[in-house]
């Protein structure tokens, strides 16, 4: 099959003369020859090598959907990260039953406020995620232009109602962390045991790791000589291991001394392979059943539920009054400014003396946390 017959189909007679309609870079021409026999059928054939050679790449006559190109994306996207599980879900719950049908030459930039405005009225998604979808659809765009299907799509006049809502996030109150620190047993198959994950809850509230990262850690990621420990990797919801959210997620955090008490305790009670270096630190688990486990943990415990992410919320609130860049800088954020972010370079000796200050952060929380028990129980 020669190329003008795989993406425009084959020359044909009609009406004496031979004809062929292509399609080019979004222009539809006809071409004809009325010459006799096989000469006039390559007399169409030469003539739409011509019109091609003096321009862009053919493109298929199949009327291509926004989901063919989506799916396409998607897997372009998978190829440069392997974090792209919240991409998918939007384009399956948002996108797609707005503009996956339609084909990609009808695609419009009303159709992406549609996916926002659908979003925003049916779903009540909050700013953030607005956002997000947005940013994906932007994305989709940049995707069009350089795979050069269509260039005139932009999102740059696709609003976000600012009537959505913004999205809060709450913090474990001081009593919870009290009780978190001080209560381990929680329910299992209907018996009262000891929380597997215990000493992972309070890690994480130290620390304040994102979920992904908490989960993540290996023993080789201490260093006992050094009291370090290395955030090198995150698990994201689909299990598959990634090198974190930005370029400041990979980090290396001093050991305070409770994070030294809670990790030998680990150690002690839950290592089930001292030889294996590689092996999780607070087990192989999925972030789904961690979040379930803890969600139990808080009810089991009287704890006002807040999700494992807004642990690290609790973190950065007891912490406040540390310096923005050792917030920054514990937690794996993107600096702030460009003076720290681009010239400013770590020293030795810029964490000397905050793990303590992380440590008396967190135990001026659990003592205040038991005086308000104290006092509720007095009143009682």
């Amino acid at each position: 099959m020669t190329l003008y017959q795989k993406y425009y189909g084959r020359v044909f007679k009609q009406s004496g003369q031979w004809k062929i309609s292509v399609q080019h870079n979004g222009v539809r021409k006809t071409f004809y020859s009325s010459l006799e026999g096989d000469m006039g059928r390559k007399d169409c054939a030469k003539k739409v090598v011509a019109w091609i050679s003096a321009g862009a790449a053919p493109t298929s006559n199949k009327r291509l959907t926004v989901n063919d190109v989506y799916t396409a994306f998607l897997k372009d996207k998978a190829l440069e990260t392997s974090d792209i599980y919240n991409i998918e879900n939007r384009y399956k719950n948002h996108i797609k039953p707005i503009i996956g049908q339609l084909r990609l030459e009808n695609l419009t930039v009303q159709d992406f406020k549609r996916v926002i405005a659908t979003a925003y009225n049916e779903f009540n998604l909050s700013r953030k995620s607005l956002l997000n979808l947005r940013g994906d659809l932007s994305l989709f765009c940049g995707y069009l232009y350089d795979s050069n299907l269509r260039t005139d799509l932009s999102t740059a006049r696709v609003k976000i109602p600012r009537s959505a809502k913004r999205g809060t996030k709450e913090i474990l109150a001081t009593r919870d962390v009290y009780l978190l620190f001080t209560h381990d047993m929680t329910l299992y198959n209907n018996e009262e045991v000891k929380d597997y994950y215990i000493y992972a809850y309070r890690f994480q509230v130290l620390y304040g790791l994102r979920p992904g990262e908490l989960i993540g850690l290996q023993w080789d990621d201490v260093d006992e000589e050094n009291a370090t420990i290395t955030i090198r990797r995150s698990i994201n919801a689909k299990g598959k291991q990634t090198d974190g959210k930005n370029d400041f997620a990979q980090r290396v955090l001093p050991l305070s001394k409770l994070a030294k008490q809670l990790l030998e305790a680990q150690n002690r009670e839950y290592r089930t392979d001292p030889k294996d270096p590689t092996e999780r630190i607070f087990g192989d688990y999925g972030s789904i059943c961690y979040r379930k486990r803890w969600g139990i943990y808080c009810m089991y415990n009287g704890l006002q539920y807040v999700t494992p992410y807004e642990l690290r919320h609790t973190f950065a609130s007891n912490n406040k009054l540390l310096e923005t860049w050792i917030l920054d800088e514990v937690m794996g954020h993107a600096h702030e400014g460009m003076s720290l972010g681009v010239y400013a370079h770590a020293c030795e000796g810029d964490m000397d003396g905050v793990t303590d200050r992380i440590d008396g952060n967190l135990l001026k929380q659990i003592d205040r946390g038991q005086k308000h028990i104290q006092k509720s129980n007095k009143k009682a």
